[in-house]
C-alpha cells in the first residue's frame, strides 16, 4: 500500500453514503423500478453491499436475466421525483470549505449517473469540486480505478499527492489500486464496519468533521 505523501493536494470523494445520506433515495428507487418492471422485492441489505457499484452491476444483481439498460433508463427517468429524499451529512459544508481554503483540490467519482449533478445542486455541494467522474464516463466502475485516475488526470496531480474518501470497500479497493497516497472509509454510509476495517484503509473514521485535521495534518 503506497504511504501517505508529505503534501496532500487533492482528494477524492465518492458520494452516496460518503458525503450524502442517500439511504431512502437509493432504496425507494432500486424498489419502484424493480416493482415496475415485474421483478421480486429484494432485502435493503443487498442494495447496500452495491451501492458504489456501476448502475449496471447493481440491476444485474437485483433482477437476474433483466435487461440492465432498459431498468438504467427508467431509473434516469424515475431519480429526479425522488432527489428530495437526499440530505448531507452534519458538517458538509464546514468540511468541503475547510478543505478548499487548505489549498486542496476536490473531486468526485461515483458509480451514479443523471441524477448525480442535481444531487449536488440541491444539496449546494456542487461548487466546492473541480472534477465529477459520473459512471457512465468510465468502462469500469470501482473497485477499478479508472474513474479515479480520470479525475486526477483532469486535475492534473499525481496519486502520491492525492486521497480516496468513501463510505464503501470499492472505495478503498479504488484508491489503493490508483496507488493513492491515502485511503479513507467512513462508517455512516452503506458500508459495514466489519468489512472497511478488512478491507484496511489508512484510516477509517465516523464523521465528517474528522476529514480536515486528518488530511491537513499529512501536510505537516
Amino acid at each position: 500500500m503506497a504511504q501517505a505523501s508529505s503534501l496532500l493536494k487533492a482528494a477524492i470523494f465518492d458520494v452516496d453514503g460518503m458525503l450524502l445520506d442517500t439511504h431512502e433515495f437509493m432504496y425507494q428507487g432500486y424498489e419502484h423500478i424493480l416493482r415496475e418492471h415485474g421483478y421480486p422485492p429484494i432485502d435493503r441489505m443487498l442494495i447496500d453491499s452495491y451501492i458504489g457499484r456501476s448502475q449496471a452491476e447493481c440491476y444485474e444483481a437485483f433482477a437476474p436475466g433483466c435487461d440492465p439498460q432498459a431498468l438504467i433508463a427508467a431509473d434516469d427517468r424515475y431519480r429526479p421525483k425522488i432527489l428530495h429524499l437526499i440530505q448531507g451529512y452534519e458538517g458538509l459544508h464546514e468540511m468541503l470549505g475547510a478543505l478548499k481554503s487548505a489549498g486542496f483540490k476536490l473531486g468526485i467519482v461515483s458509480g451514479r449517473t443523471v441524477s448525480l449533478i442535481p444531487s449536488l445542486k440541491n444539496t449546494g455541494i456542487a461548487d466546492y469540486f473541480d472534477v465529477i467522474v459520473r459512471g457512465d464516463e468510465v468502462a469500469q466502475g470501482k473497485p477499478h480505478p479508472e474513474g479515479i485516475e480520470k479525475a486526477l488526470k483532469q486535475l492534473s496531480i499525481e496519486p502520491q499527492s492525492s486521497a480516496m474518501l468513501g463510505d464503501a470497500v470499492v472505495d478503498i479497493q479504488a484508491g489503493q489500486a490508483a496507488n493513492l497516497a491515502l485511503t479513507v472509509g467512513i462508517t455512516h454510509g452503506f458500508g459495514r464496519r466489519k468489512d472497511l476495517e478488512q478491507a484496511r484503509p489508512n484510516h477509517l473514521i465516523d464523521s465528517l468533521s474528522e476529514i480536515p485535521p486528518l488530511l491537513i495534518r499529512e501536510n505537516v
